[in-house]
């Protein structure tokens, strides 16, 4: 972890270790850039600085016991939130602020580390407010955020800004190929985030390569204007969707899928070159289809993005935008 971030971010993890080792730690920070840019990592590597046993070239060790707790978050001094959901819970505020009250457990320093700290209520960041400008004792606090533009304006006038740049591309490519990741499937990830550690979750039980080829089989029926398409969903999507975070994915995949067929309907990217590679012969095909008719489909697809986030069954909306296609390739 500790070789991976220094390579992702080397100016940024330098000037932190350094403001450790010179005792300059500001209170507050805000992390903003894409995910997957390292700014959880770097986050951990401060608190791992400040409480590792075994400090070697002004890095932690990352095997010291002190080292090895927080990257299993299991330090009673280091803080850690996230959302639950779409947002950052009112119970999670209330033991963040419990927390922010009491001293540290084994010695005299605390981290709080709040990823996604855009999605706090407006009520929420303004009752952390106090806390995080006037902490009680060594306490220094990293939010993270991909905008600070999406954070509450007296959250960020009371941080530190740091800017993370987005990691290059052959520094990626070659992460996902130590992972194991077909070169055909990297474009499409990278695609989609740049997230190393979201990209290993989605690639556990070969997910990621089961979903997309569901979600292929599923167009090619639909602009085939085969009802099949409509009994894909419950036996072979559906199967494969636990989650909320899940049902995001599919409907990003399912929107770039489309965007991609009408790229090579307008000759604007090559077949051989798509990210969709399992889905060659229904995009050649998408070619002779009317624009009407597949801007029409895409219309319905993206649609379904706005009502993912509110109280609608999701396997409802596929069946029905499913339905509402078929109609339109009849």
């Amino acid at each position: 972890m500790i070789e991976e971030i220094q390579t992702r971010q080397t100016e940024i993890v330098h000037q932190f270790m350094n403001l450790v080792a010179n005792n300059r730690l500001s209170h507050a920070y805000l992390f903003t850039g894409e995910a997957g840019a390292g700014q959880l990592e770097v986050a951990e590597l401060v608190a791992m600085r400040l409480f590792c046993k075994n400090v070697q070239n002004n890095l932690p060790c990352g095997k010291c016991p002190e080292c090895l707790r927080i990257l299993n978050q299991e330090h009673p001094d280091v803080v850690m939130a996230k959302p639950e959901g779409l947002s950052i819970k009112v119970d999670q505020i209330r033991f963040i602020k419990s927390e922010f009250s009491k001293s540290a457990v084994e010695g005299q320093q605390k981290v709080f580390i709040i990823e996604a700290a855009d999605k706090m209520t407006i009520g929420a960041a303004n009752s952390l407010l106090k806390f995080i400008e006037e902490p009680a004792g060594s306490v220094v606090t990293f939010l993270i955020s991909p905008e600070r533009q999406l954070v509450l304006p007296t959250i960020v006038s009371r941080t530190q800004v740091v800017e993370f740049n987005a990691v290059a591309n052959n520094l990626l490519t070659e992460k996902l190929t130590e992972l194991g990741v077909a070169p055909s499937q990297q474009p499409l990830l990278l695609s989609l985030t740049n997230d190393l550690q979201q990209i290993k979750e989605w690639n556990k039980d070969d997910w990621f390569t089961k979903i997309v080829s569901q979600i292929i089989k599923w167009d090619e029926y639909l602009i085939a204007g085969n009802p099949q398409a409509f009994s894909q969903i419950q036996m072979k999507i559906m199967p494969l969707v636990t989650n909320r975070e899940q049902q995001r994915l599919v409907l990003q995949l399912i929107v770039a899928l489309w965007q991609e067929t009408l790229l090579v309907k307008y000759g604007q990217v090559d077949v051989k070159e798509i990210k969709f590679q399992g889905a060659k012969q229904q995009l050649t095909q998408a070619t002779s289809m009317s624009t009407e008719q597949l801007l029409l489909g895409l219309k319905k697809i993206l649609n379904m993005k706005s009502m993912v986030d509110v109280n609608v069954s999701f396997q409802n909306m596929l069946e029905s935008t499913t339905l509402s296609i078929l109609a339109i390739f009849e």
